[in-house]
């Protein structure tokens, strides 16, 4: 069997995913201020799908991972065990949206998943497994606190947007500004930090990756 490596793709994969997730909640946040909850739920669906199609390839490789093991040793494990996991996230996204189910157990899914990739990137960091640690370990750090800080937005979505649209309330822009209103604001602006820093991570290490890739195919 040939030796097939799709590395550069898989990291293309997660800077898209992140990036999707950062202008999806830069566009949502700004259509909730402006027009409350019914238009904000239609871009809720509305970006479900390329998340939802992504994860289906997402998923797709890290099952060929997980059966063939197509990397020497140990480096099966650290790459295609969050890769598969992150896969199931955002398909179950995509379909609590398309079944108009809440989000926030896909985004509990998605805290521990992302709890998960942190501790895999701590321990290959320590243990020197790539030629750059620094770096490795900074992707999966940003990538596992984006995954975490989706389970307080889910929450915050489905008290703000799911449960009134599902409910048939009117839509309202406006909301007081409570304490607990600026907690979950807080919490969404380090998402979309986390989002954006990890998108521009795997961007530098897959363009770093894809000349020796093109140079050298397998």
């Amino acid at each position: 069997m040939a030796f097939i490596d799709p590395l550069a793709l898989q990291l293309f994969s997660l800077a898209f995913i992140s990036g999707l997730l950062f202008y999806s909640g830069i566009i949502g946040y700004v259509t909730y201020s402006r027009y409350g909850h019914h238009r904000t739920y239609e871009h809720l669906r509305a970006q479900a799908v390329p998340l939802g199609g992504i994860g289906v390839a997402v998923m797709g490789i890290g099952i060929w991972g997980e059966l063939s093991w197509p990397l020497p040793g140990s480096y099966n494990i650290l790459f295609y065990d969050p890769y598969l996991l992150l896969g199931v996230v955002l398909v179950t996204f995509a379909a609590s949206v398309a079944f108009r189910l809440r989000t926030q157990y896909v985004g509990l899914l998605a805290a521990m998943t992302g709890a998960l990739s942190i501790y895999y990137g701590v321990n290959a960091y320590n243990l020197g497994l790539t030629k750059e640690p620094l770096a490795m370990l900074a992707l999966y750090v940003a990538l596992g606190g984006t995954a975490v800080l989706t389970f307080p937005v889910t929450i915050f979505m489905d008290e703000m947007v799911v449960v009134p649209e599902l409910e048939g309330q009117a839509s309202v822009s406006e909301k007081p500004i409570t304490l607990p209103w600026k907690i979950a604001f807080g919490g969404f602006v380090l998402f979309l930090l986390f989002a954006v820093g990890s998108a521009i991570i795997a961007l530098i290490i897959g363009g770093g990756a894809l000349s020796p890739h093109l140079t050298s195919a397998p």
